[in-house]
């Protein structure tokens, strides 16, 4: 499988300019952070740091992620975008608010910047932690938000707060077991991506190796690895992938890690040396270019390779 992944690595570093920067950011800053990819690592230092950093100015950067969402007609999400629609309408300023997080994290993780100052003079920490509070209260939202509302309390309390304890991820893994009708494919995929992004944002989305709370993001796992091994053919290649890097994330060898790498191997691209989703019940079939399928991909790659965090320090447990 480290062949496939080495090749579907180069046809990507081969043909980067042809995507988007938001894509070309999301690739080369997971595969730095997993591994310290060399030529990523120069790439984000040099060709993307300007845009990235707003030329040095955090303030500015915060700004033309206000000025990008407020532009865009569509404040909701590609995935189960209909279910989803009445609490995007709730929660109408998560996607910025999300948004504006992410930049802080990468500033913060990749550049060394704290940029916390300049997102309060733009969002105060009130409404920050106004909007937080009402997600942890809203089962329904958080579980049908799933990735959007994990994210958004992860990256406020890890990052914007700098708590570790202060958010018990034993309140997703309920979401997680209450939540959700298992007999729905959708429905399936915004649990799996859940318990993922809990696990993701504990590693500070690939920053660090999460040390506390892991009988919890065990449990989660577990509970991953018997729904998709009874609902295999419902689960999109994206969902396992993301799986599989969790379970490295924790140091845990997945059973399914075999059958899940032999679809990976049954759905490279007629167009190229890069995954599509096709092999399943419920794939992002509109997800098909170079471009589009970068997540997928850069999942995929990270799943075949040792976690090696940037941030090597024990955390107290």
């Amino acid at each position: 499988m480290q062949n496939l992944s080495n090749s579907v690595l180069l046809y990507y570093l081969e043909h980067l300019s042809e995507l988007s920067f938001d894509r070309q950011f999301h690739f080369a800053s997971r595969l730095y952070l997993w591994s310290q990819h060399e030529t990523l690592g120069e790439m984000l230092q040099h060709e993307l740091k300007s845009e990235f950093t707003g030329n040095g100015s955090p303030a500015a950067a915060l700004q033309a992620i206000v000025d990008r969402v407020n532009a865009e007609v569509s404040h909701g999400s590609k995935n189960a975008a209909e279910l989803r629609r009445p609490y995007f309408e709730a929660y109408p300023k998560l996607k910025l608010y999300v948004s504006l997080l992410f930049r802080v994290l990468f500033l913060e993780t990749l550049y060394g910047i704290d940029a916390r100052e300049e997102l309060f003079r733009l969002v105060p920490d009130k409404d920050l932690a106004a909007y937080e509070s009402r997600l942890l209260a809203d089962t329904e939202a958080l579980a049908i938000l799933s990735t959007h509302a994990v994210n958004y309390c992860y990256l406020y309390r890890r990052v914007i707060r700098h708590d570790e304890t202060g958010l018990d991820p034993s309140s997703f893994l309920a979401v997680g077991r209450t939540g959700y009708d298992r007999g729905n494919t959708i429905h399936l995929q915004l649990l799996v991506y859940l318990y993922t992004h809990c696990i993701l944002g504990e590693s500070k989305f690939y920053f660090r190796r999460p040390s506390r709370y892991i009988q919890t993001y065990r449990a989660m796992l577990d509970d991953l690895t018997k729904l998709i091994d009874e609902r295999f053919v419902d689960i999109n290649l994206d969902n396992k992938c993301e799986y599989l890097v969790c379970c490295e994330l924790l140091g845990i060898a997945s059973p399914l890690q075999e059958r899940i790498f032999a679809e990976a191997a049954a759905s490279v691209s007629d167009e190229g040396t890069f995954l599509v989703d096709r092999h399943n019940n419920n794939p992002q079939t509109g997800n098909t270019t170079l471009d589009l399928s970068e997540h997928r991909n850069v999942l995929f790659i990270l799943a075949t390779l040792p976690f090696r965090p940037l941030d090597g320090r024990a955390q107290d447990a």
